[in-house]
């Protein structure tokens, strides 16, 4: 589609909207964090580098964002990020928070990535597909010398959710704890650093983590299909092509996942990397460019 209003990504400000997004709208639209690198907090720091080997897309989120956070209840425990690493086989979500040596604050910690779980599987059910299948698991970065929560992880691991302790006093490479699903036996495992080459980003994951616009673009698809109701059900995002012209709008509700943008290489290109990434039955995702159609009648 063009775009048909001042609306650009010029306009974008660090600014979460709550009057206009719902919580996954507002993690989609303005957490997410290009390059996967986060600064240094409370004496250690990571990154996800996305092996060059690998067909896939990982993201990272940003949900603790200081005066500005995803979780707004200031009684309710915050984790720091999010990543969500997709293959032709998996999506798996790992909540990562960071802490240091304080004893209470790393068990805080446990309880702030269980927090996350909780809220996303309530969202996700709530706003996607129900074909959806997440596998969530956790990660305590710490530094060395801490005494992580040993007892309580193992508690909460043979309930099904895995919570690994990683230690380092460096910037940690967390691409091989998030990229897999972790297995209880490797949480008395220490932490093995690796140097991973950077891949080139497929180009939905391009979309997905820099064109995001916070603003929505009411075309005629939107005039059809957006409800303003305060329980309005899914998500509705527009993405700004790279040539700053042409635009995508992401629909869903629990049934299907629907992306609206006419043809041209730029869509024979995202359908090809779906494809590679078999997310297309995965995510009940279907194509359409209604307006065009609309237009040409």
């Amino acid at each position: 589609m063009k775009q048909k209003n001042n609306s650009n990504l010029k306009d974008k400000k660090d600014k979460l909207d709550w009057q206009n997004f719902n919580f996954l709208e507002n993690l989609l639209v303005f957490c997410t964090v290009p390059g996967r690198s986060v600064p240094k907090e409370s004496g250690v720091h990571f990154r996800i580098t996305l092996d060059s080997e690998n067909q896939a897309i990982c993201i990272l989120f940003e949900i603790d964002r200081r005066n500005d956070p995803l979780i707004r209840n200031q009684a309710l425990k915050r984790p720091d990020y999010m990543s969500v690493y997709i293959d032709s086989n998996s999506c798996i979500c790992t909540i990562i928070e960071m802490k240091g040596k304080n004893h209470n604050s790393l068990e805080n910690g446990i309880e702030q990535i269980l927090r996350l779980k909780e809220i996303l599987q309530t969202e996700i059910s709530n706003h996607l597909p129900s074909k959806l299948q997440i596998k969530y698991q956790g990660i305590l970065l710490t530094p060395y010398n801490s005494q992580p929560p040993l007892k309580k992880i193992a508690e909460i691991a043979s309930n099904g959710f895995i919570i690994l302790p990683i230690q380092y006093n460096n910037k940690a490479e967390l691409f091989p704890y998030v990229s897999r699903k972790n297995e209880i036996t490797e949480i008395s495992k220490k932490y093995n650093h690796q140097e991973i080459t950077e891949s080139t980003p497929l180009f939905i994951e391009e979309i997905l983590t820099t064109r995001a616009l916070p603003k929505r673009i009411q075309d005629e698809y939107y005039s059809k299909n957006f409800s303003k109701s305060q329980d309005r059900e899914g998500i509705y995002i527009n993405y700004l092509l790279p040539n700053d012209t042409d635009y995508i709008t992401l629909f869903s509700n629990r049934q299907f996942i629907e992306i609206n943008m006419q043809e041209s290489e730029d869509k024979e290109k995202i359908k090809d990397e779906l494809i590679l990434l078999n997310l297309i039955n995965r995510l009940a995702i279907k194509f359409s460019n209604r307006q065009i159609l609309e237009s040409n009648n």
